[in-house]
């Protein structure tokens, strides 16, 4: 009986508790042979997907992104890290960006530069 791409990642993020990152590429690797040898590849992007909505349901957040005009300081990485164990904390360099930051947690944007609350005064307060 064929399982369907929830119930398959379902399964590996599940073996996937506490493993190490060689565990990680194995298990991965083992995913894709099997997908080629039932001819199954197709499949792939959709399994993508299910493992962003599993990791997300199990540790709150599968990537979260921060656009800042300098790089983050250790502190403030292992800060945002610990909030969401186990998402993929992307970091961004904008030199454009005034002052603030822009952090986008999967799909959910937090925009906290100093144009974006210029935008906002502006939607309501009209143009400045």
């Amino acid at each position: 009986m064929k399982k369907s791409e929830k119930q398959f990642v379902t399964e590996m993020i599940a073996r996937l508790d506490g493993a190490s990152e060689a565990t990680l590429h194995k298990l991965a690797k083992e995913m894709v042979d099997l997908l080629a040898e039932r001819r199954e590849l197709y499949r792939m992007r959709k399994i993508i997907e299910a493992i962003d909505g599993a990791w997300a349901c199990k540790y709150g957040a599968a990537t979260i992104t921060v656009e800042t005009a300098y790089e983050l300081n250790d502190t403030l990485r292992k800060k945002i890290k610990s909030l969401a164990p186990g998402a993929e904390l992307r970091e961004r360099i904008k030199e454009n960006l005034i002052g603030g930051a822009r952090i986008q947690i999967d799909e959910q944007v937090i925009d906290a530069t100093v144009d974006g609350q210029l935008k906002r005064l502006q939607t309501v307060f009209g143009t400045l």
